[in-house]
Parts: structure tokens; sequence; C-alpha cells
């Protein structure tokens, strides 16, 4: 469990903000920080010469040009440490700098005392090609217990960092694709892979051990599946594994700290600089939320050279503002503080981390809203505001979008013909699968064409419908973006992403950016009318299933990005900032704001555009358009074999010839033509 200040924090404002089943979820994301904190933070090491605890034999330590660092605790009586380096028909000895490892800075106990210093050593090692089987012995001058420490079996590539909240955390064991891993594994792929296998929401190490992609099957069989591999964050693996598929051969090393239910306010750099950079941050008064994760979690591999970060969180920031970059509030300036303090702490020893060093980032599946509005805000603000990575504010970074990853089948709340409950209350349900199994209603007919429903959940165990299992795609998004941005790769990083739009008495055309589709085409997947439900996947709030995704809007003074109340008189009226687009506060007492919404037919699709139908307006002019903007499902409830002999994923209309999506789009039309709120710009 999590410190007890912050659990009654959040618990609080749960009860305050969400419906009974929206508590539900956010106890479940909670639940998944167990393992990780128990109380206040551990002691300090004792005073011993060892290597970090983010250290081990088996480990991978980025590669040339960068310089890898070797780090860890000074034994007491310790004056000086030399690090020697062998392997692969060299050796040489590097002294090391004492006390010269990053401390989390001004970090404070939940019982008010400050985090103590450790003595420590450093030693920066010569840049060092990849591959390689290298051993690591340090050695300390005076100290008075143990005098050297070594470990082996190192090697040099690509060292990747990911971390965040639970979808980060959610384990191997919980996505559909494991075996799949496990067998090509087997088959001799993936072996240039290692990674700390272990709880990614320990604290530190906590039983992490690192091994090669072999070595984590090596302690678990068919029956038996106990495998190391099945404890790595699903997100982090598959995203390694993608970058394998796409051709990379040089070895990769991850390593995966997230834990749930945080804010990215306990992730940011805790200086003044980027902590304290934005307005409208959750928890802004809270010590224990200002920096506390990045203390416990991240600090301890600062030192470490990395290659590029990996980043999925938002879930528990959803309550709050999402903000502008450009305005310097909420979520949009907080993304990009924090990677811009990670760049700076990483980088601080010259010649290691790249101060411009890739980071790459996942945006929210519409099952993570927990029970707050905001969702389409949020994903712009996961680009600081842009729609796009990278851009000019989030330069070397890279976007997977999961808008349409929810659980392939479901998870927390089935429904549809197999299960207890159908899609409303008139709809066919057999009741075949899950807990409200019933093998009488359950005929011969439907067991057999339920089997596939039923074999989903009873195969892959569901953490809740926040936590979609559906994992392989985000991974293999992540990895397509990598590989076609950091690794030089040409093909398609993202999908179409708007440029411009018209507007003719009868059409909306919208335009896409074609650089950006770098050969690719625009696609439009067959879609059906949409179907209301009163819920979704089984939650609050309503929604229309399926249909085009796209809107517009034909009141002008109804746009806005995300409305807003004043901090300092939260039960005053909802206005729409200028930040958003709006007029500011004398948009107050406006109930029509981002109202009015009317879905349209998309009727083509050209390689780089698509042709909408503006004839059910009668004649209204459109002020406004958006696609996929907030909660969104894309899944066909009219087809009778959904849920039933296959699921639901990546099944949006608008997608690139690569099978990527569109990017979510809402911008303003103003004299027949799109104009996107500031710093995006779509006036093409």
């Amino acid at each position: 469990m999590m410190y007890t200040p912050f659990s009654a924090i959040v618990l609080a404002l749960s009860i305050c903000v969400a419906t009974a089943v929206t508590r539900d979820i956010i106890a479940l994301d909670l639940f998944q920080a167990d393992g990780g904190f128990s109380g206040p933070p551990p002691p300090p090491p004792p005073a011993v010469l060892a290597f970090s605890p983010v250290y081990g034999s088996n480990m991978l330590l980025e590669r040339a040009p960068a310089k890898a660092a070797a780090y860890g605790t000074l034994g007491e009586g310790g004056t000086a440490v030399a690090v020697t380096v062998s392997g692969e028909g060299t050796s040489y000895t590097v002294n090391a700098v004492i006390n010269d490892t990053y401390q989390p800075e001004g970090y404070v106990n939940p019982d008010g005392t400050p985090y103590p210093v450790v003595p420590s050593w450093k030693a920066l090692l010569k840049p060092t090609a990849a591959g390689g089987n290298y051993t690591i012995t340090a050695t300390c001058t005076g100290c008075t217990g143990t005098t050297n420490v070594t470990i082996t079996n190192v090697t040099f590539g690509d060292m990747w960092y990911c971390t965040g909240q639970s979808n980060m955390w959610l384990p191997v064991l919980n996505s559909f694709s494991r075996n799949d891993s496990v067998k090509a594994i087997v088959a001799g792929k993936y072996s240039n892979i290692r990674g700390m296998f272990g709880p990614s929401a320990s604290t530190n190490t906590g039983g992490k051990t690192w091994m090669s992609a072999p070595q984590a099957i090596a302690d678990g069989t068919v029956d038996k599946p106990s495998y190391s591999l099945f404890n790595m964050g699903a997100t982090c693996w598959y995203f390694a594994q993608r970058l394998v598929d796409e051709g990379i051969t040089t070895p990769i090393g991850i390593a995966d700290t997230a834990i749930g239910g945080q804010r990215i306010e306990e992730f940011i750099v805790n200086t003044t600089e980027f902590m304290y950079s934005c307005d409208g941050r959750m928890g802004a008064t809270s010590p224990v939320w200002n920096g506390q994760l990045f203390a416990e979690q991240v600090a301890p591999f600062v030192d470490m050279t990395v290659h590029g970060w990996v980043w999925y969180q938002g879930e528990n920031n959803m309550q709050g503002i999402k903000g502008n970059s450009i305005a310097k509030i909420g979520y949009s300036c907080e993304q990009k503080a924090l990677i811009e303090g990670y760049r700076a702490v990483w980088s601080k020893s010259l010649g290691t981390t790249d101060p411009h060093a890739p980071f790459g980032v996942v945006t929210l599946a519409s099952s993570g809203s927990e029970g707050a509005g905001g969702m389409g805000p949020m994903r712009q603000a996961q680009t600081a505001g842009y729609g796009i990575l990278p851009n000019k504010d989030m330069p070397n970074t890279f976007l997977a979008q999961a808008y349409d990853l929810d659980d392939e089948w479901l998870s927390f709340a089935p429904q549809g013909p197999c299960y207890e409950f159908g899609f409303n209350r008139t709809s066919p349900h057999h009741q075949c699968c899950g807990k409200g199994q019933n093998m009488t209603a359950c005929t011969s007919e439907w067991q057999a064409k339920c089997k596939p429903a039923c074999d989903s959940m009873a195969n892959t165990q569901s953490h809740g419908s926040i936590h979609p299992r559906s994992k392989k795609q985000v991974g293999d998004r992540l990895g397509t973006a990598a590989y076609n941005t950091v690794y030089g790769g040409t093909k398609a990083y993202t999908g179409p992403t708007l440029a411009g739009c018209t507007v003719s008495a009868t059409t909306l055309t919208i335009a896409f950016d074609a650089s950006l589709l770098r050969g690719d085409k625009v696609v439009l997947q067959q879609y059906n009318a949409p179907v209301f439900t009163p819920y979704y996947r089984g939650v609050a709030p309503p929604l229309n299933h399926g249909g085009s995704q796209l809107y517009v809007q034909t009141n002008a003074s109804n746009f806005c990005m995300e409305t807003y109340v004043n901090p300092a008189n939260t039960s005053g009226p909802r206005y729409c900032p200028t930040w958003a687009g709006g007029p500011g506060p004398k948009s107050a007492g406006n109930a029509d704001l981002d109202q009015g919404w009317i879905n349209l037919p998309i009727t083509s699709a050209t390689a780089t555009g698509i042709t909408v139908d503006l004839t059910p307006l009668n004649g209204s002019a459109p002020t406004a358009v958006r696609y996929a903007w907030g909660i969104t499902d894309c899944c066909d409830l009219m087809d009778p074999e959904l849920y039933v002999s296959h699921g639901c994923v990546a099944n949006c209309p608008i997608m690139s010839s690569s099978g990527l999506p569109a990017n979510p789009f809402q911008a303003q039309i103003v004299g027949g033509k799109c104009k996107c709120v500031a710093p995006q710009v779509c006036d093409a």
C-alpha cells in the first residue's frame, strides 16, 4: 500500500468526485501500488561498499558514443574507489568520484524529515561498442568491511527506462500476447533483450533481477508459467520486442519502475525549475506529492546512462486541469516539465545521457478517465497542446496513441451475448462466461460460440477496466514510432494528423499532413451508424459506440477545448479561458459550452484526406470539428459476432495504410477554414 497520508487524500478525492462504480475503479488503481510502499521509505543502505541496487550481473549498460556509469554506496572508512572493466580482450581501470551520485533534492518523508544523503561513488566508463561480455569490479581504499564487489556478464547496448502508473505497471502476465512472446523466445528471438525482471512497483529493485530474455523464461514451464518475464511491465517489454521486430539487432535493455495510483506531480524532478514551473498542479501544497515517486522510484536510475525513456501515465490526473503549455498551466505544462527535468538531471555528467535523449509517451485509453471528464483535453495535454509528437516544445519525442486500444475483450464489466448483461436491457445475453455464468441458460450451441470470449476471461486475468490487456498493440506502436524517429527508419511514425480543412455548401474536406504520412495513405475503415448505450463499458458516462467519431458544432460561442473554474472560487461558474479557445470569464454561465456536437458521416477518403457530408445540418454552417475526441469507443455493437467470436481493438474509422490511427483533433472553423488553439496549428 502507499503512504497513508497520500492514500487518504486520494480516497477523499474519489469520494467527492466519483460515482460508486468509479470509486471501485480508483481503488483498483491504488491497489496496483501494493508491493511498493508499505510505510516510510526504507532507511539508507548500510555503510558498505556495493554497486547500486539497480545494478547487477547480466545487466546492460549504454553503448558508445555515450559513457556508461558504474556507481554505488561507499563502505565505512572508504576514501577512494577504483573501477576495473575487463573483457573482450581488454582491461582498464578508472577512479571513481566520491559523493557524486544524484541525491533526491528537497524530498520530504511523510513525517517531515528530509530524505537521507548516502555516501557514494561513481565512475564514468570508456565508451564501449554494443555487445560483448564484461566483468566490472569496484575496489575500495580504506573500507573497513568489504573491499571489492563484482558484477559479471555485462553487455552494452541501448538502455531504455520506463515509468508511469498502473498501465505501465501492468505485467506481461496480464496481457493477451504473453504466451506468444514465450514461444518466440524459445524459438530464438529476442535474445538481445535484457531487463530488470520483477514487479515494477517495488522500491528500487525489490526483487528485480537483471536477466536476458532466455533467462527470463528459464524459471517456468508451459504447465507452470512462473516466468520472470511475466513480471515485467507489458508495455515496456512489448516496446523492446517491437524494436527487435523492426530489425534492431543491438542489445536492448529495459527497466520499469511504474507504480499505480500516482500523479505526474510525484514523478517530476523536485526542484523549483521543474516542479513549480506550472500553475494548476494537483496536490500543490502537499510536500508528499511533490516529487515523492521521483525520489523513491526514479532517482536511483538517474546516474545510469540511458538511451531514452518511455512514459505511460495520466489516469490519476484526470481530475485535474489539463491546461495549455503556452499558458504554463495544468498537465500540458507538466508533461513538458517532466521531460525537460529528466533530460537535465540524467545528462548532468557530461558525455553520459544525451541532454536531448528521446522520450516516448503513451496517450490514455478511454477506460482511463477515472470517472472524470476531459479525456480529449488530456490527450492533447500529453503532447503539450500540439496534438502530435515530436513538436517544437517537445523535440525528439515519439507517441503511441491508445485511444482505440481498450481491452480487446472488455475486462472488468463485460457485456454482450456471452455474458450476464447484454449491450442494453433488450439485447441477448446467454450467461456463458464470467461471474454471472449460468450453464442452464447457456445452451450447447452458445457454449461453442462463446468459447473465444470465455477463454479471454479465463486465461488472462484482468486487473479492472482501467487496465486493458491489449498491451502488445501499445508496445508495437511505441516501437514503430521509436524505430522511425530514434533509429533512423523512414516509414511513418504517426497516423494521419490534421493539417487543415475547407468548407463548401455540402461538404467539409479535412486534409492531413502529407509529410507526416511518409508515403502512407489515409484509410477509411468500415463503420456503421453509432449505437447509444447508457454506459461506457459498464461505467458512466453514456456513449455513442461506433459511428464515424467525427462531430461538428454550429454555434461558435459553444466552442471550448476545456471548461475551467477559478481555483480561488471553486463554487463559481465554469467558463472557457482564452488558453482553451474561449473569451475568458465573460463566458461564465454559458451552459452550452462544449455542447451541441453533431455526428456526421465520413463519405470518402483520398490518399491525404477525408470528405464529410454536411447535408444533415440542413444548411447550417459548421463552426468547429472534432474527431475521436474524449471517451471514444469505435466498436460496432450491431456486429452479432462482437465479443462472441472476436473482440474489438484498433477499430476506429480513420487509419493510415500501415495501421496507425489518426491523431485526435478539435478545431474551430473560421472563414471556412480550420483554426486550432495555440500552440497547435492547422490552417493549411
